[in-house]
C-alpha cells in the first residue's frame, strides 16, 4: 500500500489558497442514522441517513498576507463560496460551503492561530444539495 505525505496538499475557500497559513485540513464525511423500528421489530433498524460533510482548517494567523483571516471573516453569515481540497496537491474533493465557525487564539509567548470549520452545502452550485465531487 503505497502512502503519501500531507506536505503537498491544497486547500482553497472562496477562490483564495490558504495552504501556505494551514497546518491542518480535515475533511470529514457524517453519515447519521435514521431509524426505521416498526412496533413489532424486537430490536432496532437503523438505516443510512443524508451524508454531510464537514471541513475543518486550522493555521497561523497571519495579517500581512491576509488570505486566511480576510477570506473567512468578510464571508461570515453570507452565501456559500467554493471549496477545493486536495490532500495530495492533485486528487480532492470540491463543493460549496459556509463558514459556521471562525476561532483566533492568540497566546501569550506563542504564534497567533486561527481555526475554522466550513460546512458542505452544493455540489455545482450553492444549496443545490448536490454531494461533493471527488475529482
Amino acid at each position: 500500500m503505497a502512502r503519501t505525505h500531507g506536505k503537498d496538499a491544497d486547500f482553497s475557500f472562496d477562490s483564495v489558497a490558504l495552504e501556505d497559513e494551514l497546518n491542518t485540513v480535515t475533511l470529514t464525511f457524517d453519515v447519521p442514522e435514521a431509524d426505521a423500528t416498526a412496533f413489532a421489530d424486537t430490536y432496532q433498524v437503523p438505516i443510512a441517513g443524508k451524508p454531510t460533510a464537514t471541513i475543518e482548517v486550522q493555521g497561523s494567523w497571519d495579517p500581512a498576507s491576509s488570505q486566511g483571516d480576510a477570506t473567512i471573516f468578510n464571508e461570515l453569515g453570507l452565501e456559500a463560496e467554493e471549496w477545493d481540497f486536495e490532500p495530495d496537491g492533485t486528487t480532492g474533493y470540491d463543493g460549496f460551503a459556509i463558514c459556521t465557525r471562525y476561532q483566533i487564539v492568540a497566546n501569550i509567548n506563542d504564534v497567533i492561530r486561527y481555526s475554522a470549520t466550513f460546512r458542505h452545502n452544493g455540489g455545482s452550485a450553492a444549496i443545490d444539495g448536490a454531494a461533493p465531487r471527488r475529482a
